[in-house]
């Protein structure tokens, strides 16, 4: 038989659908690029040094993969190895992470789209409002931390594997090929596999093939539960039982935090800038004033509109927003920065899809939601660009940082009275830093290095350790010391760690040389 012909007008129209798209794809991935620029070539930082350790010491499966260890991520630790491999280029590891982040963006677009079709919407306002979910998801300043920083990529690998799964199932329920089913079980195997963020991937998917109507969609499901009992047998042999963070048990015993850190995350998902920052930064302030003035045109229009003019699922979107946030409830995240934002990367896939439909009706009925749409894209991206320009001058300090202790005495045991903890939102020292000593010094491997306390660093990146008379004290009003977590601690009389400064017992300065931090440096404190 030869090749169906199509008729002149629906010809035009594939055309048009198909450039229109292509269009949308590229722009969304130029524009992650774009926003991405300035980190592309920032050292690494935290966790990044630990990583890169732990494959030195074991190889591919180095990383949470082999004990000890409080997780189990083999397929993660497999594609870091690579990085490893290749040099620890920042260039490239941080190129491979805004490469899937684009996957991520794209797949929000092609799972936005089926979504409205399937709901009713015109194939072209469907495209628009994919366009705008995809977008607003791309450069979301929340998403920041999942893509500059090298150790999140498991989160975003992770992602894509759900979204991909997802995509997989409904076009199961249209073609019925067996190939399909197993592609989307594949994908959810190697996403849980790179990251427990997925565990509760199996109550995700067994509702979509309900909705989407699917027969026998219990039965179809049982496999991916028998994916998730396979990880959770391995994970207890390597890690020796459940794992996790310490604090993470701590909020189990508080259930109605989880109630809180839920509304903590989604509060953080939909920020601009750091909440810190309002008021106390120009910048910062700027941001949340176009963001307010977005969100203030968005309820205007919205007001004005009749009740039930959403052809939308809330319930669906809303049901698999609280499934993805379910199994990172248990770690606090910090409404005021966006520390721990990687954790709700998978649910802003699914709340992008519900707030591209929500603006794109807006636009639709009023030339005032057109210009709400275009001041929270506005705000977004430029937080997105402040914040990627945040975690690039953290990884320049953590490296000079590191280096400056170079010219540390040899002949005696260390004591960094502070290292920094974070800058503006951006991870600095947040743990790894002992190992980043041995990975950029390997020299100073086994010299005796303790550290007292960490510090924040708010909003300048030039708060310095002041010392004297066995004090330590902040050069920044805004900052605070914090318990020395993460790191080693010296022996015998512990520090005095309080919000405002550092008391140092006699013992230990005369048994170690003391280290302060200025001017982005370790500097010998003065006696």
């Amino acid at each position: 038989m030869g090749a169906k012909i199509l008729p002149a007008g629906e010809l035009r129209r594939w055309l048009y659908y198909s450039g229109v798209r292509r269009v949308h794809l590229l722009f969304i991935a130029v524009v992650g690029l774009h926003a991405y620029l300035l980190r592309l070539r920032a050292p690494y930082v935290a966790d990044d040094h630990f990583i890169f350790y732990r494959l030195q010491q074991g190889g591919v499966f180095g990383f949470a993969s082999q004990p000890p260890t409080s997780f189990f991520r083999p397929f993660i630790s497999l594609h870091y190895y690579l990085d490893y491999r290749l040099g620890m280029s920042p260039l490239f590891s941080h190129l491979v992470n805004v490469f899937w982040h684009t996957v991520c963006g794209l797949l929000v677009y092609a799972l936005a789209y089926r979504l409205l079709i399937r709901w009713g919407w015109h194939w072209q306002r469907a495209q628009w409002a994919a366009f705008t979910g995809a977008l607003a998801f791309t450069v979301l300043p929340a998403n920041v931390e999942a893509v500059a920083w090298f150790a999140a990529r498991a989160d975003m690998v992770a992602t894509a594997g759900a979204l991909s799964a997802l995509l997989l199932l409904m076009r199961f329920q249209q073609s019925g090929r067996l190939g399909d089913y197993l592609g989307a079980l594949l994908c959810f195997t190697v996403g849980l596999f790179c990251k427990e963020s997925l565990l509760t991937f199996p109550l995700i998917a067994w509702l979509w093939l309900r909705y989407l109507g699917v027969e026998r969609a219990g039965r179809l499901a049982a496999p991916f539960f028998g994916v998730l009992l396979l990880y959770l047998a391995m994970r207890t042999a390597v890690v020796g039982g459940a794992g996790a963070y310490p604090e993470a048990w701590g909020t189990l015993q508080r259930p109605w935090m989880l109630l809180v850190n839920l509304f903590a995350y989604l509060f953080q998902m939909g920020m601009p800038a750091i909440l810190y920052g309002l008021g106390r930064d120009a910048w910062d302030t700027l941001l949340w004033g176009v963001w307010l003035a977005g969100a203030g045109c968005v309820l205007l229009v919205w007001r004005s509109l009749p009740a039930r003019s959403f052809s939308v699922d809330g319930r669906l979107l809303l049901g698999v927003v609280l499934l993805a946030l379910l199994p990172v409830l248990i770690f606090k995240p910090s409404p005021l920065y966006f520390l721990n934002s990687r954790y709700s990367y998978l649910a802003s896939a699914f709340v992008a899809v519900g707030i591209g439909a929500f603006l794109t009706q807006l636009g639709r009925r009023s030339r005032l939601g057109r210009v709400a749409t275009a001041l929270l894209l506005v705000a977004y991206y430029a937080g997105t660009l402040r914040q990627a320009d945040v975690w690039r001058e953290a990884g320049v300090i953590a490296r000079r940082s590191i280096l400056s202790l170079r010219h540390a005495p040899a002949a005696q045991p260390l004591l960094v009275l502070s290292v920094p903890d974070h800058f503006h939102g951006a991870y600095i020292w947040r743990a790894g830093f002992h190992e980043g000593v041995a990975v950029l010094l390997p020299e100073r491997a086994n010299q005796p290095l303790y550290v007292a306390s960490r510090f924040t660093m708010r909003l300048r990146a030039d708060t310095a350790v002041r010392y004297a008379d066995g004090v330590a004290t902040l050069s920044n009003p805004n900052d605070i010391f914090l318990p020395p977590e993460g790191v080693r601690t010296p022996p015998g009389d512990e520090p005095i760690v309080l919000p405002d400064k550092l008391v140092i017992h006699w013992s230990l300065i005369e048994q170690h040389q003391l280290i302060t931090f200025q001017n982005g440096r370790f500097v010998l404190a003065a006696p």
